[in-house]
């Protein structure tokens, strides 16, 4: 999860607005398995809003290099 975080932060964090960033920082704070069953399209055991930035992230598009 941290190669893709770190690959998602890196491509948005400077496109961001100040609320924006807020909401980057609870969507960090999120437990590595709801996360991930978020980004797959599992079942998940926390509230996720429908903020922007959840959705850059669901439809973020990590590449290995």
């Amino acid at each position: 999860m941290d190669k893709l975080l770190g690959a998602f932060t890196k491509k948005y964090i400077d496109t961001l607005s100040v609320k924006e960033l807020k909401d980057l920082e609870q969507l960090l704070d999120i437990d590595d398995t709801n996360l991930y069953n978020f980004y797959n399209g599992l079942d998940y055991d926390i509230k996720i809003n429908d903020k922007y930035i959840y959705s850059l992230f669901k439809d973020f598009v990590y590449k290995i290099d």
